[in-house]
């Protein structure tokens, strides 16, 4: 499997990979590799999931500024960071890449604790690719550039349509809830925050309400929480 075949999987352009850093390549690629081996080897389980979404931010201002090329590496450069952590993480239980949407990812996990455990390490190598690209653009160019993502968990019950795609009420909530929190925010909801709770409190975690909703396709209002911000961020606008 070469970079050509992970940029068709991807929908990217020829030559993704080619703005990656060589020492940081093999490692994208590996992790890709590892995604698109479970994808063959495992079937999509029905089921109740961890579902996770996290979204560039200032996608449309970037692109009005950064033009179509290098917004395009912005863009790519946060999702391969998102697939790469992937192949790091030790996950405890079951979890799926389901797909790249735009300038966001869209994942399920069946563990809270991995779901939390990969946004971690997501951050952190945010800041790992923000230091290089910190090191190549100009500064006025980078303070449009710099990568940050706003990340919810939603959790609810998951079925599949032809056996790839996603369907349930509980995904599509999750993609309103994303615009309620900030850059490096991780938010949940209450139902998160009441099926987790034991590992929530386990990872020392505390519970911040932001607001009260009311989902798609539910007439109760819902609490959603900050659960954590990352912290000690290394690059600055």
């Amino acid at each position: 499997m070469n970079p050509k075949t992970i940029d068709e999987y991807l929908g990217f352009e020829p030559g993704t990979f080619d703005h990656i850093p060589h020492y940081a390549r093999e490692d994208a690629i590996d992790a890709m590799r590892q995604v698109m081996k479970l994808e063959r080897s495992r079937l999509f389980r029905p089921g109740l999931y961890y579902i996770v979404l996290s979204d560039l931010s200032r996608s449309t201002e970037a692109s009005g500024i950064l033009g179509v090329e290098l917004n395009k590496k912005r863009v790519e450069s946060f999702i391969l960071r998102c697939i790469e952590c992937l192949n790091y993480i030790n996950p405890e239980n079951y979890f799926w890449f389901v797909r790249e949407i735009g300038d966001a990812v869209l994942l399920l996990f069946s563990s809270f604790k991995d779901a939390f455990t990969w946004w971690s390490r997501m951050e952190s190598w945010i800041d790992t690719q923000n230091a290089l690209w910190k090191m190549q653009l100009p500064a006025n160019i980078f303070r449009t550039f710099y990568l940050e993502a706003k990340t919810v968990v939603h959790a609810g019950e998951v079925s599949y349509s032809d056996g790839k795609i996603p369907v349930a009420l509980a995904v599509n909530q999750t993609f309103k809830i994303e615009k309620i929190f900030k850059p490096n925010e991780l938010g949940i909801t209450h139902t998160v925050k009441t099926t987790a709770k034991p590992i929530i409190k386990s990872l020392g975690l505390r519970p911040r309400r932001r607001k009260v909703i009311v989902l798609p396709g539910s007439q109760e209002n819902t609490p959603v929480y900050v659960v954590a911000r990352a912290k000690n961020k290394r690059c600055t606008r």
